[in-house]
């Protein structure tokens, strides 16, 4: 795994797209991850999240294009693909902070239950 910043967020994406629940051991022991109205917090609680994720919607994300970055901060446009055929569009921004992530913070574009209008 890349120290840099942004290999720490392509090693997320690689770990998240294989389904790997180790993703949690990217972000500090006590890291933010936030989106949707909800902020989980500590790496254990985030373990929990990523462990619930798999099991219920096993997520393939795929960038939409170059992860950018500015020192510490790099932003990803994605496509999550599930295995119901649902896609939604996100970006993801992150904050890395002495090689692992102290902060993720996801905007949805689009939600798995409604087509890309709704």
């Amino acid at each position: 795994m890349s120290e840099e910043p942004i290999g720490i967020a392509a090693t997320y994406f690689e770990r998240v797209r294989n389904r790997d629940i180790r993703v949690a051991e990217l972000f500090h022991e006590d890291a933010v991850l936030a989106g949707l109205g909800t902020l989980t917090k500590g790496r254990p609680a985030i373990a929990d999240f990523y462990r619930g994720v798999v099991e219920r919607a096993s997520p393939s994300p795929r960038l939409a294009g170059p992860l950018m970055s500015n020192g510490g901060r790099v932003a990803g446009e994605v496509y999550v693909d599930f295995p119901s055929g649902a896609t939604i569009h996100a970006v993801d921004i992150f904050e890395i902070e002495d090689g692992l992530i102290r902060t993720l913070t996801y905007f949805l574009a689009t939600h798995p239950d409604r087509d890309d209008e709704g």
